[in-house]
C-alpha cells in the first residue's frame, strides 16, 4: 500500500505513542488436523495495532434524557419496518458516528441495536427520541441524507456480503489450474487433487481472517473486493483476453496481508508471507517460478508505488502489468465523495496512535506528495476514468486541511 501518512514509502515523522497492545486483532485460525499437508499452512498474522473502539456512555434513565443537550444532526424515520413483533425505525447522523453513538446512549439505546450507519429503535421510543431533539424525516428523505453524509455503508461493502465474494473469487482464479493440473508419478491423483484443493480453500481463508482483522478501518476486504474489481475493469480494456492474471490476483490477496501501519516493514512480512505461502504451489505444479517473482515484486512495489526497472520483470510481463496492479491500489482516490469521506475516516481510524496535528501534518504532506507528481496514475486505463476525479479529491481535501482542520477532524472522529 501507498501509506496516506508517507512520502514515497518513507513514513512521515510525526511519531505520537502507541497505546498498549491489550486490543491486538484475534490471529487467524489454523487447523490442526492430521491430515499429511501438501502446502505448509503459514504462520497466523499477528498484530499489535490497537482498535479503535467506541466507548459509550452509560445510559441515562429516562428522566434524564428530557434535559440533555444534543445537536441537530440526529434524524429519525418514522417506524415502519417489521421486525420481533413490533415495528423500528432507523435513527441517524449526518456528521459523524460519534455524534450518533453519544446520542444513543444517553437515550439509553443499546448498542447491539447500531448496525454499522444506524440505530434500529423500536415504535415505543419514537416520541421519546423526537422529544430529545432528532429531526423527523421520511424514510427516503433519511436515506438521501445518509448516503449525502458520507457515513451510509453500501450493502455490497458490508463485510458479511464480501466475505462469500472473496471465497469464490479466490476459488476461482484456481479452477483453471487445478482442471489442466497434471499430477504425475501418483499412486492416487484423484486423492491428491482433492487434498490439495481443501488446503487452497484453507489458505484463502487464512488471508481472509487477516483482512478482516478488527484494527483495519479501510485495508480491510473492502478494499481487497474493490481492488479485484478495478483489476478486472483495468484488463478488460488494456487486453483482448480481458482476463486479470493469476499473478496479480495473488499480489492483491498478499499486498495487505500484513498492515500494521509500519510502512516498509508490513511490505516485507507480507512478501515473507506470499513466498512462504506460494512456494509449495509452485512445487505441486499449480503456479510458475516466473509468477511467484511477479507476486513478490508486485508486492514490493506498493510500498512506494513506483515502477522497477525493466530487467526486474519476470519473463512473460510487461511494465504495464506493475502499472495496472498499483493503479487498482490507488483507485480509491477517484472515488465519489461519499466513499472518498469513507476512506478518509478509515485512514483517520487506521492513524489513532497520532494526535490530531501529527495526523493532520502527515495527511496533508501526503497530499502535496502526490499532487506534486506528473500524474496520479500510470497506466493510460487508470489515467482516463481516474485522474481527474483523484486531483479533485485530493485537492478538495488538502483545502479543508487548509481552511477548517479542527472541523475535518471532527467529522473524521467517527
Amino acid at each position: 500500500m501507498l501509506y496516506p501518512l508517507s512520502y514515497e514509502g518513507v513514513p512521515i515523522q510525526y511519531k505520537a505513542p502507541r497505546t498498549s497492545g491489550r486490543h491486538s486483532p484475534p490471529k487467524p485460525s489454523v487447523s490442526t488436523d492430521s491430515r499429511p499437508t501438501l502446502i505448509p499452512r503459514p504462520s497466523p498474522v499477528s498484530s499489535a495495532v490497537p482498535t479503535r473502539v467506541h466507548r459509550l456512555r452509560t445510559p441515562r434513565t429516562r428522566r434524564q434524557n428530557r434535559s440533555y443537550n444534543v445537536r441537530m444532526s440526529i434524524y429519525i424515520d418514522p417506524p415502519t419496518w417489521p421486525a420481533h413483533g413490533t415495528v423500528f425505525s432507523h435513527l441517524i447522523s449526518d456528521v459523524s458516528l460519534a455524534e450518533l453513538h453519544e446520542f444513543a446512549a444517553a437515550a439509553g439505546i443499546s448498542e447491539r441495536a447500531f448496525d454499522r450507519d444506524h440505530y434500529d429503535v423500536p415504535a415505543h421510543l419514537y416520541e421519546d427520541l423526537v422529544r430529545a431533539g432528532a429531526k423527523e424525516l421520511s424514510g427516503a428523505q433519511l436515506t438521501r441524507t445518509l448516503i449525502a453524509s458520507g457515513l451510509r455503508i453500501p450493502l455490497k461493502e458490508r463485510p458479511e456480503k464480501i466475505r462469500p465474494r472473496l471465497l469464490r473469487a479466490w476459488e476461482a482464479a484456481f479452477t483453471p489450474r487445478f482442471n489442466t493440473l497434471r499430477l504425475k508419478h501418483v499412486e492416487a491423483p484423484a486423492e491428491l487433487r482433492a487434498q490439495l484443493t481443501a488446503q487452497v480453500a484453507e489458505l484463502g481463508e487464512s488471508l481472509l481472517q487477516a483482512w478482516e482483522q478488527p484494527h483495519r478501518a479501510y485495508h480491510h476486504s473492502g478494499h481487497l473486493s474493490q481492488m479485484l474489481t478495478d483489476l478486472d475493469r483495468l484488463y478488460a480494456h488494456h487486453s483482448q483476453a480481458g482476463s486479470t492474471p493469476l499473478a496479480l490476483i495473488l499480489a492483491a490477496w498478499f499486498h495487505d496481508a500484513v498492515y500494521e501501519g509500519a510502512p516498509g516493514e508490513d511490505e516485507r512480512r507480507s512478501e515473507q508471507l506470499a513466498s512462504a505461502s506460494l512456494e509449495p504451489l509452485v512445487t505441486v505444479g499449480l503456479l510458475t517460478d516466473q509468477e511467484l517473482q511477479m507476486v513478490s515484486l508486485l508486492v514490493r512495489a506498493t510500498a512506494t508505488h513506483k515502477l522497477p526497472e525493466s530487467a526486474d520483470l519476470p519473463a512473460g510481463y510487461e511494465p504495464a502489468d506493475i502499472q495496472l496492479f498499483l493503479d487498482a491500489d490507488m483507485a480509491i482516490l477517484a472515488a465519489d465523495s461519499a466513499r472518498y469521506r469513507r476512506y478518509l475516516r478509515g485512514v483517520r481510524s487506521e492513524y489513532s496512535h497520532f494526535d490530531d496535528e501529527a495526523f493532520r501534518t502527515g495527511r496533508t504532506t501526503f497530499l502535496r506528495s502526490i499532487l506534486g507528481r506528473e500524474r496520479i496514475f500510470l497506466s493510460e486505463e487508470g489515467l482516463q476514468p481516474w485522474e481527474k476525479p483523484a486531483q479533485a479529491n485530493l485537492r478538495a481535501e488538502l483545502n479543508e486541511w487548509a481552511q477548517d482542520p479542527q472541523g475535518l477532524l471532527q467529522a473524521l472522529a467517527s
